[in-house]
């Protein structure tokens, strides 16, 4: 059993599904973090200079 999970685990198909999945993830949480505006809808950095 314990040799079966490890080789699930070493599987590149795996890997690649599990980095992807965590990219994904962190792109999506700063998406709804930052929001979908583009620059001249919310306040913008460079607005004083």
């Amino acid at each position: 059993m314990l040799t079966k999970l490890k080789s699930f685990y070493e599987d590149n198909k795996i890997k690649w599904f599990g980095r992807f999945l965590y990219y994904f993830l962190i792109l999506l949480l700063l998406f709804f973090m930052y929001g979908f505006n583009d620059a001249s809808a919310g306040t913008y950095i460079y607005n004083d200079f």
